[in-house]
């Protein structure tokens, strides 16, 4: 086995010949059979790295990009000085599983992208994002701040944008304390909360107070700070997290997880996602920023 691969997995030089490396063949068959019997490529990289099967001397972890070139590796049915490993039977079913899945994945996107198209905003400065599409660029997508004055623009195809949310929903499933909103920072009372201590102490000055009005008045008073509170958002993220406590990680974009939980996310520079929640938490990739697992 090499530590860095000049010929593809499953193969390897001897007496200056490509000869099939057996044990590579194995796991290289396996891959095949689990893809068309329906696993994932994450999932049949999660599983090859879980069981430490070396992918070279200087790694045993896989990815679903190393899977992908594995599938389409026509070498592997017998290619010039290379030895087939499969035969084109797996081969071609193989490669119609893509086919499909990648027309199923290119459903699901448009799906996910329609749903977020109105929930983007510019981290830089809040205001809208629009999604825009250009042939010229090697990633077509982009999303463009409407404010005139930012101008910011962030470059993401719709398969990494989708992607990066559904690793912070899942984030969100596995860690519910993370949709707690923060503690709102003390802030001086309100002109509506003053004006009703003002005419509780008004009252009270009266040589006959009415303790109706008073009474009355306290009742306001307590509503209106409770509003001008955070309790709504406290009863709100309870009520969130025995929601989220039912549901389970997901491998794709989950548009029902997504419509329950985010109010909206903000994109920024290097394509940093930002999830905000319905209850006025932030979960993002740059934990310095937003709420941290613990």
């Amino acid at each position: 086995m090499k530590k860095i691969r000049y010929i593809p997995y499953g193969y390897t030089m001897r007496n200056g010949r490509t000869v099939i490396a057996q044990e590579e063949a194995a796991v290289i068959r396996e891959i095949f059979s689990s893809y068309i019997s329906g696993a994932s490529l994450q999932s049949i990289a999660d599983l090859l790295t879980v069981q430490k099967i070396p992918y070279s001397e200087r790694t045993d972890v896989w990815d679903k990009a190393r899977i992908a070139r594995i599938i389409s590796n026509a070498k592997y049915i017998g290619e010039g000085e290379y030895d087939p490993i499969i035969d084109e039977e797996q081969s071609e079913e193989a490669a119609a599983v893509k086919t499909a899945r990648q027309r199923n994945t290119f459903k699901k996107n448009l799906e996910g992208i329609n749903l977020l198209r109105d929930r983007v905003r510019c981290a830089a400065c809040g205001a809208p994002m629009r999604r825009r599409v250009s042939n010229k660029h090697r990633i077509r997508e982009s999303w463009e701040c409407t404010n005139a004055d930012c101008g910011e623009r962030i470059r993401i195809s719709d398969s990494h944008l989708l992607e990066k949310v559904t690793i912070l929903m899942n984030r969100i499933i596995a860690n519910t304390h993370l949709l707690l909103p923060r503690p709102k920072k003390r802030k001086d009372l309100s002109m509506a909360v003053q004006q009703i201590s003002r005419e509780i102490d008004a009252e009270l000055e009266r040589d006959n107070p009415s303790d109706a009005l008073i009474i009355a008045k306290t009742v306001e008073l307590a509503g209106q700070l409770y509003a001008e509170s955070d309790a709504q958002l406290q009863i709100a993220a309870s009520i969130a997290r025995k929601r989220v406590s039912l549901m389970t990680p997901q491998e794709e974009f989950n548009p029902a997880y997504f419509g329950d939980i985010i109010a909206y996310i903000t994109l920024g520079s290097g394509g940093q996602v930002i999830l905000h929640t319905k209850t006025d938490a932030e979960i993002g990739d740059d934990e310095n920023e937003c709420n941290k697992d613990t």
